[in-house]
């Protein structure tokens, strides 16, 4: 009797065990599946005909403090254009002109190298940093031709930025940080050859030109931040407006 109550034990103990699975039934099980990769976003397509200028006045530097990251980011850049200004930080060239009133001269070595760089990358947009000594808040000069892309940068940028309401330039004047010369002004320029850099591109090459202004007052960091933004935003709308081929 006490055989059979412990062959009944030992078959219930073998029956309570969980038994494997056999090998052809492991098999049948699917795996579960991996998710998908997901597709990266296409990169932007950018203009690259943008060319942006730096140093033109030796005590507005920020522009030059950040050309090398504007290089980095993939836009066409010379500067400082007036390396002796950079260097003393001093407003005009080292023989006393201003090289901002001498693109139509012949006799002005710096302004011929910003030329020839020029001849060498033709602009579809030419973006000059400036900083104004003076100024109370951001603008913008926009040379010709008669679109409105002064106007589309800075309503891109008014969340972060207050733009001067009423910009003033020479004796033009603008509203809500843009500042347009009139055809008289342009005209002006021309007969008394006094080009700024700005004018002589946009008359030189069809392109539109915008010189950036900033508060000089304003810390380096934020001048330097505003400049970047400028280029960003303007490359952005531009390659939007006019889509590379």
């Amino acid at each position: 009797m006490r055989t059979v109550l412990s062959l009944s034990l030992c078959l219930l103990a073998a029956c309570s065990q969980p038994q494997p699975v056999a090998d052809n039934q492991a098999a049948n099980v699917a795996p579960e599946p991996k998710p998908e990769p997901r597709p990266e976003p296409p990169k932007p397509k950018y203009r690259t005909d943008i060319v942006i200028t730096t140093g033109v006045h030796g005590n507005e530097p920020s522009g030059y403090l950040v050309q090398d990251q504007l290089i980095e980011m993939g836009f066409t850049v010379f500067g400082p254009c007036n390396p002796w200004g950079i260097q003393n930080n001093n407003r005009h060239l080292q023989d006393g002109r201003d090289l901002n009133r001498c693109f139509a001269l012949d006799d002005c070595p710096e302004a011929e190298a910003v030329r020839e760089f020029l001849r060498n990358n033709k602009p579809g947009l030419l973006l000059d940093l400036h900083e104004d000594p003076d100024g109370t808040g951001p603008y913008l000069i926009q040379n010709g031709p008669e679109d409105d892309l002064g106007r589309r940068i800075i309503d891109a940028l008014k969340a972060e930025y207050d733009f001067d309401p009423a910009p003033q330039w020479s004796l033009v004047k603008g509203e809500d940080g843009l500042i347009k010369p009139t055809r008289p002004m342009l005209g002006f320029q021309k007969i008394t050859r006094v080009y700024s850099l700005g004018y002589y591109a946009w008359l030189t090459y069809g392109c539109t030109a915008i010189t950036v202004e900033c508060p000089g007052t304003w810390p380096e960091e934020k001048r330097k931040k505003y400049q970047l933004r400028v280029c960003e935003e303007a490359r952005r709308i531009f390659s939007e407006l006019h889509p590379p081929e």
